[in-house]
Protein backbone atom coordinates (compact mmCIF):
# COMPACT_ATOMS: atom_id res chain seq x y z
CA UNK A 1 0.00 0.00 0.00
CA UNK A 2 1.38 3.40 -0.88
CA UNK A 3 1.66 6.20 1.69
CA UNK A 4 -1.03 8.14 -0.16
CA UNK A 5 -3.60 5.38 0.37
CA UNK A 6 -5.95 6.14 3.22
CA UNK A 7 -7.61 3.26 5.03
CA UNK A 8 -10.00 4.44 7.73
CA UNK A 9 -9.74 2.56 10.99
CA UNK A 10 -13.25 3.12 12.32
CA UNK A 11 -15.99 1.00 10.74
CA UNK A 12 -18.22 4.02 10.12
CA UNK A 13 -15.36 5.86 8.42
CA UNK A 14 -14.54 2.88 6.20
CA UNK A 15 -18.20 2.51 5.24
CA UNK A 16 -18.40 6.22 4.41
CA UNK A 17 -15.30 5.88 2.26
CA UNK A 18 -16.75 2.84 0.43
CA UNK A 19 -19.99 4.72 -0.21
CA UNK A 20 -18.24 7.72 -1.71
CA UNK A 21 -15.36 6.02 -3.50
CA UNK A 22 -17.24 3.05 -4.92
CA UNK A 23 -21.03 3.20 -4.63
CA UNK A 24 -21.34 6.77 -5.89
CA UNK A 25 -18.77 6.14 -8.62
CA UNK A 26 -20.55 3.00 -9.86
CA UNK A 27 -23.92 4.76 -9.86
CA UNK A 28 -22.50 7.62 -11.87
CA UNK A 29 -20.34 5.69 -14.34
CA UNK A 30 -22.12 2.39 -15.06
CA UNK A 31 -25.20 3.99 -16.69
CA UNK A 32 -22.85 6.00 -18.91
CA UNK A 33 -21.06 2.80 -19.95
CA UNK A 34 -24.37 1.08 -20.68
CA UNK A 35 -25.47 4.03 -22.83
CA UNK A 36 -22.19 3.99 -24.76
CA UNK A 37 -22.41 0.22 -25.27
CA UNK A 38 -26.03 0.50 -26.43
CA UNK A 39 -25.07 3.20 -28.94
CA UNK A 40 -22.40 0.91 -30.37
CA UNK A 41 -24.81 -2.04 -30.32
CA UNK A 42 -27.30 0.02 -32.35
CA UNK A 43 -24.54 0.35 -34.94
CA UNK A 44 -24.07 -3.43 -34.89
CA UNK A 45 -21.01 -3.49 -32.64
CA UNK A 46 -20.96 -6.16 -29.93
CA UNK A 47 -24.55 -6.02 -28.65
CA UNK A 48 -23.73 -8.63 -25.99
CA UNK A 49 -21.49 -6.06 -24.28
CA UNK A 50 -24.41 -3.68 -23.77
CA UNK A 51 -26.53 -6.52 -22.40
CA UNK A 52 -23.77 -7.71 -20.07
CA UNK A 53 -23.06 -4.22 -18.74
CA UNK A 54 -26.77 -3.62 -18.12
CA UNK A 55 -27.05 -6.89 -16.18
CA UNK A 56 -23.89 -6.12 -14.21
CA UNK A 57 -25.24 -2.68 -13.37
CA UNK A 58 -28.54 -4.10 -12.17
CA UNK A 59 -26.85 -6.78 -10.04
CA UNK A 60 -24.45 -4.24 -8.60
CA UNK A 61 -27.25 -1.81 -7.75
CA UNK A 62 -29.17 -4.56 -5.91
CA UNK A 63 -25.99 -5.55 -4.08
CA UNK A 64 -25.18 -1.98 -3.02
CA UNK A 65 -28.77 -1.46 -1.89
CA UNK A 66 -28.49 -4.50 0.43
CA UNK A 67 -25.26 -3.12 1.84
CA UNK A 68 -26.65 0.36 2.38
CA UNK A 69 -30.02 -0.64 3.80
CA UNK A 70 -29.08 -3.71 5.85
CA UNK A 71 -25.39 -4.53 6.17
CA UNK A 72 -23.82 -1.15 6.80
CA UNK A 73 -26.34 0.00 9.44
CA UNK A 74 -25.95 -3.35 11.20
CA UNK A 75 -22.17 -3.01 11.15
CA UNK A 76 -22.29 0.56 12.42
CA UNK A 77 -24.33 -0.73 15.37
CA UNK A 78 -21.71 -3.38 16.15
CA UNK A 79 -23.13 -6.42 14.40
CA UNK A 80 -26.19 -8.50 15.00
CA UNK A 81 -27.53 -12.01 14.95
CA UNK A 82 -28.09 -12.02 11.19
CA UNK A 83 -24.75 -10.48 10.29
CA UNK A 84 -23.04 -13.76 9.38
CA UNK A 85 -25.90 -14.80 7.09
CA UNK A 86 -25.92 -11.43 5.38
CA UNK A 87 -22.13 -11.48 4.97
CA UNK A 88 -22.31 -14.97 3.47
CA UNK A 89 -24.90 -13.75 0.96
CA UNK A 90 -22.92 -10.67 0.02
CA UNK A 91 -19.69 -12.65 -0.31
CA UNK A 92 -21.45 -14.99 -2.74
CA UNK A 93 -22.48 -11.93 -4.72
CA UNK A 94 -18.85 -10.75 -4.71
CA UNK A 95 -17.84 -14.07 -6.27
CA UNK A 96 -20.57 -13.56 -8.89
CA UNK A 97 -19.17 -10.06 -9.57
CA UNK A 98 -15.78 -11.67 -10.21
CA UNK A 99 -17.31 -14.02 -12.79
CA UNK A 100 -19.04 -11.05 -14.43
CA UNK A 101 -15.76 -9.14 -14.49
CA UNK A 102 -14.08 -12.01 -16.31
CA UNK A 103 -16.82 -12.00 -18.94
CA UNK A 104 -16.61 -8.20 -19.26
CA UNK A 105 -12.86 -8.43 -19.80
CA UNK A 106 -13.45 -10.96 -22.59
CA UNK A 107 -16.00 -8.71 -24.26
CA UNK A 108 -13.84 -5.60 -24.01
CA UNK A 109 -11.06 -7.47 -25.82
CA UNK A 110 -13.49 -8.00 -28.70
CA UNK A 111 -14.23 -4.28 -29.13
CA UNK A 112 -12.84 -2.90 -32.38
CA UNK A 113 -9.96 -0.47 -32.19
CA UNK A 114 -11.92 2.60 -33.24
CA UNK A 115 -12.51 6.14 -32.02
CA UNK A 116 -16.12 5.18 -31.20
CA UNK A 117 -15.19 2.12 -29.12
CA UNK A 118 -12.06 3.53 -27.44
CA UNK A 119 -13.79 5.52 -24.70
CA UNK A 120 -16.06 2.56 -23.88
CA UNK A 121 -13.09 0.20 -23.61
CA UNK A 122 -11.27 2.65 -21.32
CA UNK A 123 -14.40 3.16 -19.21
CA UNK A 124 -14.92 -0.58 -18.88
CA UNK A 125 -11.31 -1.08 -17.78
CA UNK A 126 -11.77 1.63 -15.13
CA UNK A 127 -15.02 0.03 -13.99
CA UNK A 128 -13.32 -3.36 -13.72
CA UNK A 129 -10.51 -1.87 -11.63
CA UNK A 130 -12.97 0.04 -9.41
CA UNK A 131 -15.15 -3.02 -8.86
CA UNK A 132 -12.15 -5.18 -7.99
CA UNK A 133 -10.98 -2.57 -5.48
CA UNK A 134 -14.52 -2.32 -4.11
CA UNK A 135 -14.70 -6.08 -3.49
CA UNK A 136 -11.19 -6.11 -2.00
CA UNK A 137 -12.01 -3.26 0.40
CA UNK A 138 -15.06 -5.11 1.67
CA UNK A 139 -13.78 -8.70 1.70
CA UNK A 140 -10.21 -7.86 2.69
CA UNK A 141 -10.93 -5.21 5.31
CA UNK A 142 -14.51 -4.32 6.27
CA UNK A 143 -15.92 -7.84 6.50
CA UNK A 144 -12.86 -9.10 8.40
CA UNK A 145 -13.60 -6.63 11.18
CA UNK A 146 -16.58 -8.82 12.05
CA UNK A 147 -14.73 -12.12 12.28
CA UNK A 148 -12.75 -14.42 10.04
CA UNK A 149 -14.51 -14.98 6.75
CA UNK A 150 -14.44 -17.74 4.20
CA UNK A 151 -13.53 -15.50 1.29
CA UNK A 152 -10.48 -16.13 -0.81
CA UNK A 153 -7.54 -14.13 0.48
CA UNK A 154 -8.00 -10.73 -1.08
CA UNK A 155 -5.78 -7.93 0.13
CA UNK A 156 -6.81 -4.60 1.47
CA UNK A 157 -7.03 -2.10 -1.38
CA UNK A 158 -8.67 1.25 -0.84
CA UNK A 159 -7.78 4.56 -2.34
CA UNK A 160 -9.33 7.92 -1.52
Amino acid sequence: MSPSDKVPHAVADLIACILVRFHETHRREVPELVAQARALAAAGVLPELAEHLALMGQALEEHMFKEEMRLFPMMEQGGGTLLDLLLDDLEREHRAHEVSITRLEELVLRLPASPEAGPLAAGCRKFIDDLQQHVAAEDGDLFLRFGPRRTKGVGRVLQP
